[in-house]
C-alpha cells in the first residue's frame, strides 16, 4: 500500500509541475503579444505622422524660448492639444532630423498640421516654402 501511495504522489507531483509549466508557458506568450501590440502601437504612431483633427482644425498660439528644451516644447504641444503624445513627438524629431532644431519664437500652430509641419515651422522652413510657391 505504501507503494501506491508514494507513486500516486509521484503522480501529482509530475501533474502539477505539467500545470504550473503550462501556466508559465502562457503568460510568458500572452506578455511577448501584450509587448508586440505597445511596440506596433508606439512605432505606427511615430511613422503615421497624423494630425490630431481634420482640416479647418483650431488656430492655436504657441510660444518658445531659448531656454526650452525639446521635451519642453513636446509637452507644451501635448497640454495645447496639437499632438497626442509628448515622447512620441520627440522621437519623430529625431527621426525627421528636426532634433535641436526648433526656435525660439510665437507660432499658430493648427490641431490639423501633421507634426512634421510643425515641426517644419517651428524650425523655420515653412517661410522658405511658401515663397518658393510664389
Amino acid at each position: 500500500m505504501s507503494k501506491q501511495r508514494k507513486k500516486s504522489s509521484g503522480t501529482a507531483l509530475t501533474v502539477s509541475l505539467f500545470l504550473f509549466r503550462t501556466a508559465l508557458l502562457l503568460f510568458i506568450i500572452a506578455a511577448i503579444i501584450r509587448i508586440g501590440e505597445s511596440a506596433y502601437s508606439i512605432t505606427y504612431r511615430v511613422v503615421s505622422d497624423a494630425a490630431i483633427a481634420e482640416e479647418p482644425g483650431r488656430d492655436i498660439s504657441v510660444t518658445i524660448n531659448s531656454s526650452m528644451t525639446d521635451r519642453d516644447i513636446a509637452e507644451i504641444l501635448e497640454k495645447k492639444g496639437l499632438i497626442e503624445s509628448s515622447s512620441v513627438f520627440r522621437i519623430q524629431l529625431k527621426l525627421f532630423q528636426y532634433d535641436g532644431e526648433l526656435q525660439p519664437g510665437s507660432y499658430i500652430l493648427n490641431t490639423s498640421m501633421t507634426p512634421s509641419e510643425m515641426m517644419a515651422e517651428m524650425a523655420g522652413e515653412e517661410e522658405s516654402e511658401d515663397t518658393d510657391d510664389e
